[in-house]
């Protein structure tokens, strides 16, 4: 198994115990670092930095003051890749706001939109551009492909590289009452760059499953061991926990884990 970077995301609350951490090779940034951050310029002087952060909805193309957003934060962190969702959140005309792991409709229109706001993004900066998937709870009824083929159709229009999250393959695996090694075969692991880690804890609300601030279990584990065996392009791997609740004793402990689960 190749040797990856393994890092977790910038929590500020535990900029103390990050500014001495020595087994975490990145740090995801999902915010700007706070102007009264009194750890930030340790975190930027020692860690390589991953920008995280929303850039837009690329449904629809990003304004002229999102791109300019995006270039100064990859200028900031001085990020080898910028990472976006394949997301939607908020409808055309404005009116409605989504939550954020709301995913695209999987159709041709939808196709055609990412591609053309993904290669306008792509152009304007100058680090390579990755996007993310996102989980679906349910199946909505205007999805005419695959969200798999969609994929596979999108990064062939685009050289973007993908960021393969792993509790969003597992959790939309598990809500389709699917295997989640044979629900991840026919993505295009191919064009893996970065892998997301986390935890996946019961949630009151959907009664069922969702992402949590916890440590990944051993068969999330498992799972990623499986995934980074397919991804022969990749290069990173982030336990994905950004939470006021979490603590150093699990962000730390969940990436020793996924070293250990690698070899590295």
């Amino acid at each position: 198994m190749a040797q990856l970077m393994v890092g977790a995301f910038y929590n500020p609350h535990l900029g103390p115990q990050l500014a001495e951490a020595t087994t975490i090779d990145h740090l995801a940034m999902a915010d700007p670092p706070r102007a009264d951050d009194p750890w930030w310029p340790r975190i930027k002087a020692r860690y390589t930095l991953l920008l995280h952060d929303y850039l837009g909805q690329l449904s629809e193309p990003l304004d002229e003051r999102a791109i300019e957003r995006a270039r100064s934060l990859a200028e900031l962190y001085r990020t080898p890749w910028v990472a976006e969702h394949f997301q939607c959140l908020h409808t055309e005309d404005g009116t409605y706001n989504l939550n954020y792991v709301f995913p695209p409709l999987y159709t041709e229109e939808f196709l055609e939109r990412f591609v053309t706001n993904a290669n306008a993004l792509k152009a304007r900066l100058d680090q390579p551009l990755v996007m993310e998937n996102i989980p679906g709870f349910s199946d909505v009824t205007a999805s005419r492909i695959p969200e798999a083929e969609w994929l596979r159709r999108f990064f062939e229009r685009t050289d973007v590289g993908f960021l393969l999250d792993l509790p969003h393959v597992w959790l939309e695996a598990h809500y389709h009452g699917a295997d989640p090694r044979a629900f991840l075969a026919d993505f295009p692991l191919e064009r893996v760059v970065e892998l997301h880690v986390a935890g996946v804890e019961q949630d009151r609300d959907l009664q069922g499953p969702w992402i949590a601030p916890t440590a990944p279990a051993d068969a999330m584990l498992e799972f990623m061991v499986h995934a980074v065996a397919r991804c022969p392009q990749a290069k990173a791997v982030t336990f994905d926990a950004f939470s006021s609740s979490l603590t150093a004793d699990v962000l730390l402990s969940s990436v020793e884990r996924i070293r250990k689960a690698l070899g590295n």
